[in-house]
């Protein structure tokens, strides 16, 4: 039901992430990312340093990675997570969908269960698509220059961590029973989190906004450098999301529904 009604969102994040996965393997060159690095530092130093250009790296491997998942990897898959898990429980309970449902035999706790599960297929859906893009135009364009170690370590961390801010919209979206309430915690939380990563890198003074936010385990030169640290804490990541998926699907069960 949900792939058919939220293919196009999937679809669409998928589209514009990978605009920027082909760009970015384009414009790699070797011999030019210092002359890029110059053209960077013409815009305000803060901003740079939000969106994680401030050291892109003179391989493949770094370059690619401060490019797309100091910002652009997170905040269109993030965007996905947060709209789509409002689709799936709170919207549909809000327009009474929820309750014609809940009249067949199917139990809330398989539906619940259902829809965590695509919420969850679809975001590594999304990566699936533009990793394997990447992967396969590197390897044509720059044969042997991409690590994939480090590199699927990083990816695993990104989408472990979005999956987390996944798991807290899902939350409020069983919890509260309508879109309006269910947008306002289950957006609010994450975009708060990805702001106050954004903000933790702008100078070593705002550097303790990093301890409050989920984002800042997404350390790219920390994974690079050592890929099993980053198999860690994605493991930490997955554990968490685990909790918090299943927090909503004990909420929705026990809620009180108009039926």
């Amino acid at each position: 039901m949900d792939l058919k009604a939220n293919w196009r969102v999937i679809l669409s994040v998928s589209l514009i992430f990978m605009i920027y996965v082909l760009a970015s393997i384009m414009m790699y060159d070797p011999d030019t990312v210092e002359k890029f690095e110059q053209m960077l530092a013409l815009f305000p130093d803060g901003m740079i340093k939000a969106l994680g250009f401030d050291t892109l790296g003179a391989d493949l491997n770094g370059y690619l990675s401060h490019y797309l998942y100091g910002f652009i990897a997170i905040i269109f898959p993030l965007i996905y997570v947060i709209l789509i898990a409002n689709k799936l429980i709170a919207k549909h309970v809000d327009s009474g969908s929820m309750a014609y449902l809940l009249t067949t035999p199917t139990t809330r706790v398989t539906v619940a269960v259902t829809q965590a599960v695509f919420h969850v297929f679809g975001l590594v859906l999304i990566f699936v698509i533009d990793l394997g893009v990447l992967i396969v135009l590197s390897s044509v364009k720059f044969p042997g220059s991409l690590k994939l170690t480090g590199f699927l370590s990083l990816n695993l961390v990104t989408i472990m961590t979005l999956t987390v801010a996944g798991g807290i919209a899902f939350l409020f979206s069983c919890v509260c029973n309508d879109s309006k309430n269910s947008l306002a915690y289950g957006a609010g939380i994450p975009t708060a989190f990805f702001v106050f990563k954004m903000i933790s890198e702008i100078s070593g003074k705002l550097e303790g906004f990093k301890y409050v936010t989920v984002f800042s385990l997404i350390d790219i030169d920390k994974i690079l450098a050592d890929p099993f640290w980053g198999v860690g804490i994605a493991l930490i990541l997955f554990s968490s999301s685990i909790v918090l998926y299943g927090a909503g699907v004990v909420v929705f069960n026990r809620k009180s529904l108009a039926i």
